[in-house]
């Protein structure tokens, strides 16, 4: 070959090592190092618009700047000099203000905030100041009644940079220890020295609406169950539709949200949660089927998921109930199967709202619209049964609750919300992060039946809802039977405090041991309403409790239990007996089952997206989220680095030109010997 061949090949292979090395040496100086614990702000998108945050497509970097206070935050934009930053900012420091100047500077790439346990945060609430704002009743938030008073409504601006919190004060010390030691001195010659970064990643897919983007709707399954059947067997093969009947609902939401993809929602919702469970294990133990029969009246009880993002849960509910299509869809008022129950069925509504922060005064605030002569009489039932609870009647207050839903449809309709708040809000942690056993007082006793259950404290949030449950019960066995119950009744604290448990803390409790033998893990079941390609595990947990609370035993447990049909009237389930005696298993019909929580906006063939009618929240949906740290290069080292890149392509095209005008001599066959052996 010739020798200009050789040369240029070893000067290629030489220059493409030189520039591997120089990059290989930036890649080691990166040194990333993956964060732990970090909960991202993520995307959603409604009919008109997109909020949360995002980072670019491979993730956005920044230099660090650790604060203590707004005036380092303010020393960052005055006298940066190495843009992108990234601020580390306390939690109390996320406020509109902040956010509009660190968008209006242009100088940041990205936000990270921690809980500095030095100080107590007084409140920390994204929300609008009036929840659900488009499909809530006109005039029921007003200047002397703002529902959620701290709420800043960042949870629904559209911030163009990604922002993380970060729990862990172990990883929020190397970000600063790094800081520290790189980049807190000199800020003039910033662009000069190598400086402690961050890479946030959280990209989104999702832009623009939910009428763009429609694949990611929000979806989960509203729960649902009866005290006694529907129907009434008459024998093995045969059942009679209770028809003409009126149903008490009693109903809570599922759902909560955050800033961030982590969820709590000790509050709001699992304080109304545990009520309506507790209630509904009370209401078993108290009211025959006789008494159901005689009053043609039972207890419907609803969980409505999706309630956070403009009611989607009873949304859907009203609209399946307005078209026969609940309990079951397609049946038609004339099956044999089940009775169809519609709006003008609901004889009373009782909502069950955040009930965690007036356990001291023991106070219940009732809320509802009109002076309905059914909602009037049913108040003066809780005022007479409500024993230590201090009881406040609010008329013409209605604060965001799934009953807006119903009156929206019917202004007469019959329903009352139950809280712990008059006018605005007592949880100054509403959808967010903090909203956790901490902000409702929770302490887990884990009593035993043997053990004295007098050991949880009068004032405590077990103790308060066990009496709300108590009130409500003996209220509703009442409005059925038209006299009091006149019986001690047995109110299970201890149990109450297993709910919490279970929900707070660790799902692996004594009631999920009891309604299903699975290990779960050890991380609390989120509350975040998902969407239509997640199942959220809480619901499916919350529907067994449910079913077991109301359900009838059929006797001991055996295979066969579980192998009886299905039908849409009855369920069957091998359960414990009760939490103290896990180990006796007992064979449950019950009458739980799921409708779908879709706003009605996804299943509308041609919906007007600018109508407002239904909620149209979607999510955008990402690959990958997190944060890591790392060292970056100063600017004359990129420059460097590009510049000798740059040279090296350079050069490798002009070697190849060279080595190409001259392949008649470089690349010219070897000469064959012999005839070839084809054509």
């Amino acid at each position: 070959m010739d020798k200009n061949y050789n040369f240029g090949v070893k000067a290629l292979i030489i220059l493409q090592l030189l520039f591997m090395l120089v990059y290989g040496e930036r890649t080691k100086d990166k040194m990333y190092e993956k964060i732990m614990g970090t909960n991202g702000c993520y995307r959603r998108l409604n009919a008109t618009h997109q909020i949360g945050c995002s980072s670019k497509r491979g993730g956005s970097t920044g230099v660090i700047h650790y604060c203590e206070s707004l005036d380092d935050l303010n020393f960052m934009l005055d006298n940066g000099t190495a843009p992108p930053y990234i601020p580390v900012l306390p939690t109390k420091h996320f406020t509109i203000e902040t956010i509009d100047k660190l968008i209006t500077s242009q100088k940041v790439s990205g936000l990270v905030l921690h809980r500095n346990n030095d100080e107590v945060l007084q409140y920390f609430t994204h929300e609008n100041q009036c929840p659900n704002p488009r499909t809530s009743l006109e005039g029921t938030c007003e200047k002397n009644s703002i529902w959620n008073p701290h709420g800043t409504g960042l949870l629904y601006a559209d911030i163009p940079f990604p922002v993380f919190y970060i729990e862990s004060e172990e990883e929020i010390a190397k970000m600063r220890t790094c800081f520290e030691k790189f980049n807190n001195f000199s800020y003039d010659g910033h662009a000069d020295r190598s400086l402690c970064s961050l890479e946030l990643k959280s990209f989104m897919y999702a832009t623009t609406n939910t009428e763009t983007c429609r694949r990611t709707m929000r979806r989960d399954n509203n729960i649902w169950a009866t005290l006694y059947p529907l129907v009434k067997v008459l024998n093995k093969n045969e059942t009679e539709l209770l028809r003409d009947y009126k149903y008490i609902v009693i109903a809570a939401r599922m759902d909560t949200t955050s800033m961030f993809e982590r969820t709590s929602g000790a509050n709001s919702p699992v304080t109304g949660i545990v009520t309506l469970l507790y209630t509904a294990k009370l209401l078993k133990s108290i009211l025959k089927e006789a008494d159901i029969e005689n009053g043609k009246k039972n207890v419907l009880f609803v969980l409505f998921n999706g309630e956070t993002y403009d009611y989607i849960g009873s949304q859907r509910l009203l609209y399946d109930m307005q078209r026969g299509d609940f309990p079951v869809k397609g049946l038609g008022d004339n099956n044999d199967i089940l009775p169809i129950i519609r709006p003008e069925d609901i004889g009373l509504f009782i909502e069950l709202s955040q009930l965690g922060n007036s356990k001291d005064e023991n106070n219940l605030f009732v809320h509802y619209l009109k002076d309905n002569a059914e909602v009037i009489k049913f108040y003066h039932k809780l005022s007479s049964n409500n024993g230590s609870t201090v009881l406040h009647n609010l008329p013409t207050s209605l604060p965001p609750a799934s009953l807006h839903t119903f009156l929206r449809n019917n202004s007469q309709f019959p329903g009352m919300v139950l809280s712990d708040h008059e006018k605005s809000y007592t949880n100054n942690f509403y959808n967010s992060i903090f909203d956790n056993a901490t902000n409702i007082n929770f302490h887990y006793y884990n009593a035993t039946e043997s053990g004295n259950a007098t050991s949880i404290p009068k004032n405590s949030i077990q103790q308060f809802i066990a009496n709300i449950s108590e009130v409500i019960a003996r209220s509703v066995y009442e409005e059925i039977t038209h006299k009091k119950y006149q019986e001690d009744l047995a109110v299970d604290v201890i149990l109450v405090d297993e709910l919490f448990h279970c929900y707070l803390q660790d799902p692996n409790c004594k009631v999920h041991s009891a309604t299903q033998k699975g290990k779960l893990s050890s991380t609390p079941a989120s509350l975040y309403v998902g969407v239509d390609h997640i199942v959220n595990f809480a619901t499916t947990l919350t529907a067994l409790t449910l079913g077991w609370f109301t359900g009838d035993p059929q006797g001991e447990a055996n295979i066969n239990c579980t192998n009886k049909p299905r039908n849409y009237a009855f369920r069957y389930y091998n359960m414990s007996k009760s939490i103290y005696e896990l180990n006796v298993t007992l064979c449950y019909k019950i009458t739980m089952n799921t409708t779908e929580a879709v706003s009605p906006a996804f299943i509308i063939p041609d919906y007007d997206w600018s109508s407002g009618l239904y909620s149209s929240w979607a999510e955008s949906t990402w690959a990958d989220m997190g944060v890591k740290i790392f060292l970056k290069p100063s600017s004359a080292h990129e420059k460097m680095t590009v510049a000798i890149g740059c040279i090296s392509v350079i050069f490798s095209f002009v070697l190849v030109y060279f080595m190409k005008s001259r392949s008649h001599i470089l690349f010219t066959p070897p000469l064959h010997t012999e005839a070839p052996t084809d054509c």
